[in-house]
């Protein structure tokens, strides 16, 4: 966990003042105040907090510079300190030398002599860097919910971008729910002096050179990089924590963590008696964990990363011994876009491959179960909204120029809804104290992943066929598949539902969790103005009999939520 909040005066002529450096420190009051740290100098204030060596130390030197770092920093044959001081050394500068760190991490970096400063991120933005630039200051964090906290930072609502977050789970690119606000895309390298602000990429996604070679190498270089990035993060442990579940991209994580000989305590979060719950505990047998289930609490919306720090805070889990970095947990997150080509098909790219992108989109948007509702809008609002989805979902394809325009759909994906994906557990982290360590976000690992023709990840085929490179305990324990995929080999003697399957045992919506939020929406005086008032009494007048319209009331409480933040404030961009 790291919270990292901080403001850089311009120019020299207009040094920060005390009451900034204050501001500075009270926006951090998300987390436990006794682990925060503070530095500040003339130009730069800084601070933070810390869990389990998730910030570097900052680097302060004697003309005035000053550096500092979060999350993880991996560079192949280096240690941590080297990757530090290339970063220190590169990251003001037109050179190559950025693109030879991997990690998720963020970094900051005041250089005195050219009197400027640098923000940067990972090479896929997975770890969040939130910027809001005036003509005097440059405020900056890690977390946007500490950015919502600083009387300085202008918040209007961006009403598309909110818009995006109701169908898409967040915002497209760098748009966040404020119009002033923005966050790093992945590679991206923001520099700011006292005249100008420039934004460039020191890596690109969609530059990779193609594989050239046959499967069978190709399958096999593709095992010995996920095992180097699962190495990189392990370190030293014996001992380490790893969320499981019944599918296989947490399975494949497990199972290189055994070969090389590290002790695994796995926990699987899910309802009871399902395939996610059965299978995931019979793989964990085959390759020797330490496994524990935690039912998934019910009727409500799950939290995953809470329910395990609960459990394992409160000694539901035994871990047979003392876990290295207790608060560092593998996830398989990441897995499915990048290796195997979920929801795609022969159809879907075609469309983008003939040059037909709108089409391909609306078709992406059905597979996804992508949906505007726009009852929820006035008519005119409604409207423009349902047509700024597309385009600005066009817009971002179109971001990723590759010679498969297959590829773009792909990075598409991995740059907006996977990365994105993780940015709550950062603004949430100070609940549950999680750190992710994510393997298949390993860049050396993706670059190798993403050189492929995407057709060969289709339906699990790829994938089916990469896991006969691991133990065969891999493959002796069914695993979940979705309709349409690749069947799982493995022969089940005994049906299980899905998590995912409406049971008469087992309900992950809760509809009185919805009762007070929708209150609060209509109670909002004045309300929303793009915000349609007789539909949302009619989703009262339902819920009453007991219809269930949640997905109504989860994305009118988030216009409503961000609107009274804005203070009644919204434009479109």
């Amino acid at each position: 966990m790291a919270f990292v909040v901080g403001v850089f005066a311009r120019s020299r002529e207009d040094p920060l003042r005390q009451e900034e450096l204050a501001a500075v420190r009270r926006a951090l009051r998300a987390g436990a105040s006794d682990r925060a740290a503070f530095v500040a100098t003339p130009r730069l204030h800084l601070a933070w907090i810390a869990l389990d060596g998730s910030v570097g130390l900052p680097e302060s030197r004697a003309d005035g510079s000053l550096d500092l770092h979060w999350g993880a920093l991996f560079r192949d044959g280096h240690d941590e300190a080297s990757g530090r001081r290339l970063l220190q050394e590169q990251a003001g500068r037109d050179a190559p030398g950025l693109a030879q760190i991997g990690g998720e991490f963020g970094f900051v970096s005041y250089d005195a002599q050219a009197d400027s400063l640098v923000l940067l991120t990972d090479k896929c933005g997975i770890r969040s860097v939130y910027v809001h630039c005036t003509t005097d200051r440059v405020w900056f964090s890690s977390s946007l919910r500490v950015m919502e906290r600083l009387a300085a930072v202008r918040k209007v609502m961006d009403l598309r971008a909110v818009a995006e977050m109701t169908v898409f789970g967040s915002p497209l690119g760098d748009r966040t729910p404020y119009l002033d606000v923005r966050v790093l895309r992945p590679g991206e390298r923001l520099r700011v002096d006292a005249t100008d602000t420039r934004s460039d990429f020191y890596w690109r996604w969609n530059t990779l050179p193609a594989w050239r070679g046959g499967r069978a190498a190709y399958l096999g270089e593709l095992a010995v990089r996920f095992r180097a990035a699962i190495r990189r993060r392990s370190g030293t442990d014996a001992r380490v924590f790893c969320l499981l579940s019944g599918g296989l991209d947490s399975r494949v994580i497990a199972t290189a963590l055994r070969e090389q000989g590290t002790e695994v305590v796995t926990c699987n979060i899910a309802p009871s008696g399902t395939q996610d719950q059965v299978f995931s505990a019979g793989v964990a047998r085959a390759l020797g964990c330490r496994h524990a289930w935690v039912p998934l609490t019910p009727h409500h919306r799950p939290n995953l990363y809470r329910q395990f720090s609960e459990a394992w805070r409160g000694g539901a889990i035994d871990s047979g011994g003392q876990v290295d970095r207790p608060h560092w947990v593998f996830s398989g997150l990441g897995g499915d876009t990048a290796c195997s080509g979920m929801l795609y098909d022969e159809e879907l790219l075609g469309h983008f491959r003939s040059g037909r992108d709108r089409e391909g989109m609306d078709l992406f948007f059905r597979r996804r179960g992508y949906r505007l509702i726009e009852r929820l809008y006035r008519r005119e609002d409604a409207a423009r909204i349902r047509e700024a989805l597309v385009e600005g979902a066009l817009a971002e394809l179109h971001a990723f120029p590759c010679d498969d325009p297959a590829r773009s759909l792909n990075l598409f994906e991995m740059m907006n809804d996977q990365r994105r994906h993780l940015f709550p557990h950062w603004d949430n982290a100070a609940q549950h104290g999680l750190q992710f360590h994510l393997p298949f976000f390993d860049s050396q690992f993706l670059e190798f992943m993403l050189s492929v023709p995407v057709d060969w990840t289709l339906y699990h085929d790829l994938y089916h066929d990469w896991l006969e490179q691991f133990d065969p305990a891999i493959r002796s324990v069914p695993w979940q598949t979705y309709p349409g995929q690749k069947p799982c080999p493995v022969p089940v003697t005994q049906s299980f539902p899905t998590q995912w399957e409406t049971s008469g045992h087992y309900h992950l919506t809760d509809r009185e969790s919805w009762t007070t939020p929708l209150a609060e929406v209509l109670a909002t005086r004045p309300l929303p103005p793009f915000l349609n008032r007789g539909y949302l009494r009619y989703v009262q007048l339902l819920r009453s009999l007991g219809g269930d319209h949640g997905y109504a009331v989860a994305a009118a409480q988030t216009m409503r939520n961000i609107w009274v933040r804005s203070e009644g404030r919204y434009e479109w961009r």
